[in-house]
């Protein structure tokens, strides 16, 4: 961010729309409150940053969010009773309209605003955040940031494989040079592990027959059938 913050660029984070887009957005909160208490290097960028959430699904997911406020955990209620507003807060602006993401992409892409823009498909296989790619892939002013799984054949895969080697990737049948920044974040994954997706299956009070693996690429999931083999004892059938 420091970096977009220097140069006046944008980071792109490709996300999915419900669930990591809510985990980012609270995160920046906590960020953004953070900065204002104890003010850093580029203080005054960071009180003018704009964080924009360009996708109508992930806008009605989380105003979703906002309604189950009473369902939230002890940390989230604690920021609101201190006055904090963890997905509403005033650097966060709602891109809608298709007019209105359109006319954002231009600006930034033209612009040195410094900016966020979380936007789907996580894998960047469609939706807004291709616009945004093809806008800036080829400015080293910005920067992209993977925080989930970016499965082979997808564009998403291609950046974050050819982008650090100055490739290109293929948007909309386009070839776009990759120039700008590349970085990929663990830690946000939505998917249980291989410990526990063990336990789920071990714990059940009784074990199933057969158990299938229909997500992930070939290599892991033979992996994760080895393995629930192992632990069961051979018990139950497993096709990766």
């Amino acid at each position: 961010v420091e970096h977009a913050l220097r140069d006046g660029g944008t980071v792109i984070i490709p996300a999915f729309r419900i669930c990591r887009t809510q985990e980012l957005l609270y995160e920046f909160e906590d960020i953004l409150y953070r900065q204002r208490r104890r003010p850093g290097k580029f203080a005054g960028q960071w009180a003018q940053l704009r964080i924009f959430l360009d996708s109508p699904l992930a806008l009605r997911f989380t105003e979703l969010y906002r309604e189950l406020q009473p369902f939230w955990d002890a940390e989230a209620k604690a920021r609101v009773r201190a006055g904090r507003k963890p997905l509403s807060y005033e650097q966060l602006v709602a891109i809608d309209s298709h007019a209105l993401h359109e006319a954002n992409v231009r600006r930034l892409a033209r612009s040195r605003e410094p900016a966020i823009v979380i936007a789907a498909s996580g894998m960047c296989a469609g939706g807004r955040v291709v616009n945004y790619l093809k806008a800036m892939l080829g400015d080293a002013r910005h920067d992209v940031v993977f925080v989930g799984y970016q499965a082979r054949g997808t564009p998403g895969h291609a950046i974050q494989t050819y982008g650090p080697r100055g490739g290109y990737v293929e948007l909309d049948g386009e070839r776009v040079d990759i120039r700008a920044g590349i970085h990929t974040l663990a830690g946000y994954s939505a998917h249980a592990d291989r410990d526990n997706l063990t336990r789920f299956v071990t714990r059940m009070r009784h074990l199933p027959a057969e158990v299938r693996l229909v997500h992930g690429e070939d290599s892991v999931r033979e992996a994760l059938a080895r393995h629930l083999l192992a632990v069961t004892g051979g018990k139950i059938r497993v096709v990766p």
